[in-house]
């Protein structure tokens, strides 16, 4: 069953801002965290239910509740809530049902054919209409492409869920569940025609369109005058001090053009953007209209009965042929079913579409599909909030008349269940459905191009091969099954995925953009000495890198360039579940962010702040971080978008983000006055400036750079420049799609500055091969192909292995025996990586996570810091041994240790890997720790596990591995 997180979960991360909860909800919460809602009568009191049209069935289940509402009713078998009917005066217990509502309620269960569901991948679910064509529930982001991949026509209806950001527990905790910008662009841009959103309240109406009109506008101060801009901290009425000179921010108009917070002081004047002109720009369509919200949305909310006359115009069900007795049907209603050789029912229907694109039924599900029989029409029309839907075409007259096709779709109490009825011109159900209130999001969703066998990582794959033959010849490996000795996935055990991250570089996890149905929106994680920067991240990402073996701790900040939902739909859900981390944007750009989910996610804007730690990019001042040098620069989009420079012992790289780049439309934009000259040559230099990588984005003009003006680059320029946020492209281009996923790093810090004419000849004139992290850089090596002779001098780890992991002879000096003999020595390449000022700040966010040493006093904390030992360890190596496996805390910093059984030779590890009796392998990945069971409540993990007395820590990783120990005698003198 699916956990959800409790209410004082809630309280403490994900509470609600109760100022906008829906009218009519009761201000307390259940026990999974969400708002009951009582029914509305036509009164404006909590009414019973007028008639009593229940089954027996319903009537068994549904319990009546107080005046000032009950809670509401779980059922035994499933985790399913039945509505709770409210009542001030019970029903009378003996009232009939008259014969004509009877006849409709049998017509409904019989006659009318269950519409097919399609399950989306990503979540939610898709049903064909004939009256509006495809509607669908759930909006979890990239779910266009779900239909597109499934030859599904993309809807243009969307049902807005209750809750509308995931709060199940897993890798799909803190997904939007509402993300309606890409549906709202692709019908707009592509199919030329209005979304309409279906939602539950007018608040929820009011925080979409804050959502919507920050996404597709751009900030409130940049389009209407400071009085009038709620967000510009200036009352509304208050008038501009006319007396006294406008500052140099704002025009004539009393808009802002720019924020000066988000320029250093010394910035030139002229280059600063005036994002009043420029985002104006982009508003205006070919038309000459300007854009609006209301150009691409419309908005379709749920609404109670007023009065009998309403729910009489509702679309009924057809009348029943006169050979169905009422005999059989009183008795097909007191068992809350009907006996009928209707072949096309409900589960014919849905299971003759099932096909490919439903999941398999759980037993909640089913539970779902059992009760979905009890409700009849009358019950439905009467307890049920109802939304209708017209096609876009409809005549006024038509609709006031009821001569029109429709689709109606009522929303049962609390949201916990919807259902939808199709109905004709004349005003009959020709097909209904009903589906669960509950998005759920798959827990193995991830990147496009990221999953699966075939794209595991490079290291993996390389020590699987080196290993194969060791498998295939020991006696004790994986013997062949009944299938074959050919090797298949799951023919042996997988080795766990190992990445030994760059010293810098960066790893693509999605190359394309909102409306490729193939790739994954564009998303980047930048390495600076190891650790992890998310540039854009997108949906789903943190699960992705999971899987990968990357844990959240090793990703310690986000780069977020601008608030389209391809671009920040995986930054909300990283401040929100992942590990802490460091935001890092212009301020402008941080304050729609932070606006945007606040009216999202019904979260107050305080608690998100508090999820993370902010970092201000200020456009013209360096930022350092982690090591490594920004600098950033407002490019050229539809709303505020950064694009920036990062400089690393050397080594460079230059991310363009979304930006409109074309040299002749911009000196056309010079002459309207929409860009200053400076500002026009700021943005030519983005792309052409000195530097190792350049990722350059294209797309559709004119808010991206088309292709071909990226093929008429200096060739220079084009060697070192990959196309990102893209498809495809043409054939018989010349430029370069920049590859995804860890086998696909791009690492900067191995590449050589030497032209190839004089490579060879320098070459051989060099005796002695310099790290890379040597000041002559047009001789820099590839990091692991390092001569042994220039670290003669380093026997700190082998000294410190030596200690830590004893050999039998260790000690046979102090028995009179022998000396130890002298071994060679090469030290791990995972200890080449130079050291980081932020060093110590990143040991103390690892150590963080372990139990009791987060909550230690500042003196305490520095003793840790200076007793903990950093070793690192060659692949094979033991890290900590069987029997010191309770002594010892140690925190995996980089690199992949495993499990191997101390008394065997040594084997393959991926032979070696222990189950511990929960079908879960023994592995650490970077930011994981083992020690006391104290300080891991992960039992699999801790010492004291099953395992641990007969099994040494062992590192995997081909290039080492890297931890912090710490002894517990200290630890135990700490706490």
């Amino acid at each position: 069953m699916t956990k959800k997180i409790s209410t004082s979960t809630l309280k403490k991360v994900f509470q609600r801002n109760k100022s906008s909860s829906p009218p009519g909800d009761s201000s307390t919460d259940n026990e999974d965290g969400i708002a009951p809602r009582e029914l509305h009568s036509t009164n404006g009191a909590h009414s019973p239910h007028p008639s009593p049209h229940l089954s027996a069935a319903e009537n068994s289940s549904i319990s009546t509740g107080d005046p000032d509402g009950a809670a509401t009713p779980r059922n035994a078998n499933s985790d399913e809530a039945f509505p709770v009917i409210t009542s001030k005066q019970s029903p009378p217990p003996t009232m009939t049902i008259p014969a004509r509502e009877q006849q409709m309620d049998l017509a409904y269960e019989t006659l009318i054919p269950t519409l097919p569901i399609h399950n989306l991948p990503r979540g939610g679910v898709s049903i064909q209409t004939q009256a509006c064509g495809y509607v669908q529930f759930g909006i979890p982001p990239e779910t266009i492409k779900d239909s597109m991949k499934l030859g599904l026509e993309v809807p243009s209806v969307y049902i807005v869920p209750v809750d509308r950001f995931c709060r199940e527990m897993g890798p799909a905790l803190g997904v939007n569940l509402a993300e309606f910008e890409f549906p709202a662009y692709f019908n707009f841009f592509v199919q030329r025609r209005k979304c309409t959103l279906v939602v539950d309240s007018v608040d929820a109406e009011r925080n979409i369109r804050k959502v919507f009109t920050e996404t597709l506008l751009g900030p409130a101060q940049f389009r209407v005058p400071e009085k009038n801009s709620s967000e510009s901290g200036v009352q509304d009425g208050a008038d501009l001090d006319v007396s006294s000179p406008l500052p140099s921010s704002v025009n004539a108009l009393g808009i802002k053009k720019y924020e000066e917070e988000d320029f250093a002081p010394d910035f030139p004047r002229e280059a600063i953007p005036d994002f009043y002109k420029e985002l104006q720009h982009f508003r205006i369509m070919p038309n000459g209209q300007e854009l609006v919200l209301e150009t691409l949305l419309k908005f379709c909310h749920f609404e109670s009965a007023p009065d009998s006359d309403f729910r009489d115009n509702l679309g009924s069900p057809p009348q029943l042929l006169p050979k169905v007795s009422s005999s059989n049907s009183a008795g097909a209603m007191e068992n809350g079913s009907v006996v009928t050789n209707n072949t096309d029912g409900p589960d014919d229907a849905v299971n003759a579409d099932s096909n490919d694109t439903s999941t398999t039924a759980t037993s909640k599900n089913k539970g779902k599909k059992e009760a979905s029989k009890s409700l009849t029409y009358n019950q439905i029309r009467w307890i049920g909030d109802v939304a209708k839907i017209y096609p876009s075409d409809a005549p006024s007259e038509q609709i006031a008349a009821n001569k029109t096709k429709r689709v109606e779709i009522f929303k049962m109490p609390n949201g916990t269940d919807y259902i939808l009825h199709d109905i004709d011109e004349n005003n009959v159900i020709v097909g209904k459905v009903r589906f669960s209130g509950n998005v759920q999001v798959s827990e193995g969703i991830s990147v496009i191009g990221l999953d699966g066998y075939d794209q595991q990582s490079f290291s993996q794959r390389q020590l699987k091969l080196e290993t194969e033959s060791t498998v295939s010849s020991s006696s004790d490996g994986c013997e062949d099954d009944e299938r074959g000795s050919s090797f298949t996935p799951f023919s042996e055990p997988l080795l766990p995925p190992t990445f030994n991250p760059p010293s810098f570089g960066v790893t693509v996890l999605g190359n394309s953009h909102g409306f490729d149905k193939s790739g994954s929106t564009s998303g980047y994680v930048l390495w600076i000495n190891g650790r992890g920067v998310m540039i854009d991240p997108p949906p789903y990402s943190s699960a992705t890198l999971e899987r990968e073996g990357i844990r959240p701790r090793t990703i310690v900040g986000i780069i977020l360039t601008h608030c389209h939902a391809d671009h920040d739909a995986g930054a909300f859900q990283k401040v929100l579940t992942g590990s802490p981390v460091v935001v890092i944007t212009t301020p402008t750009i941080y304050k729609s962010f932070i606006r945007k989910y606040a009216a999202l996610s019904s979260l107050s804007p305080a608690l998100l702040k508090h999820s993370h730690r902010y970092k201000p990019a200020v456009i013209g001042e360096p930022l350092k971080f982690q090591g490594a040098t920004f600098h950033f620069t407002y490019t050229l989009h539809s709303i505020p978008c950064v694009g920036f420079r990062v400089d690393w012992r050397g080594r460079s790289m230059v991310f363009t983000g979304d930006h409109f780049n074309n040299p002749p439309a911009l000196e056309k934009l010079v002459e309207k006055g929409v860009l200053s000259k400076q500002r026009a040559a700021d943005l030519n230099h983005l792309p052409v400036q000195e530097t190792d990588l350049l990722l350059h984005e294209a797309g559709a003009p004119p808010i991206h750079t088309p292709l071909d003006v990226l093929m008429k680059l200096p060739l220079e320029v084009r060697k070192r420049l990959y196309v990102v946020h893209t498809s495809a492209l043409p054939d018989g281009c010349e430029l370069r799609v920049a590859p995804t996923g860890t086998a696909g790093t791009i690492r900067l810090d191995r590449i050589r500055r030497v032209s190839g004419s004089n490579y060879n000849s320098q070459m051989q004139r060099q005796t002695k091969r310099p790290s890379i992290f040597e000041s002559n850089q047009k001789q820099s090596p590839p990091l692991f192909n390092l001569e042994h002779s220039i670290f003669e001098d380093v026997d700190e780890y082998a000294e410190e292995s030596e200690l830590f992991n004893p050999t039998p002879n260790m000690y046979a000096h102090l028995e009179g025996g022998a000396s130890v003999p002298a071994k060679p020595f090469e030290p791990p390449p995972v200890s080449l990586r130079p050291t980081s000022s932020s060093d110590a700040w990143f040991i103390l966010n690892l150590l963080s996570a372990v139990p009791f040493l987060s909550s230690l006093s500042y003196t305490t904390t520095m003793e840790v810091l200076e007793t903990a030992r950093v070793v690192a360890y060659c692949c094979d190596e033991v890290v900590l041994a069987a029997a010191r496996r309770k002594e010892y805390l140690v925190v995996v910093w980089e690199g992949t240790c495993v499990e191997r059984e101390t008394s065997s030779r040594r084997r393959s590890l991926s032979s070696q890997v222990t189950d511990d009796g929960k079908g879960g392998k023994a592995v650490w990945y970077a930011g994981d720790w083992t020690g006391p069971r104290v300080l891991q409540p992960e039992k699999r993990l801790s010492g004291d596990s099953s395992s641990s007395a007969t099994h040494d820590v062992v590192a995997m990783s081909a290039e080492g591995v890297k931890v912090s120990s710490l002894k517990e005698t200290w630890i135990n003198f700490f706490l």
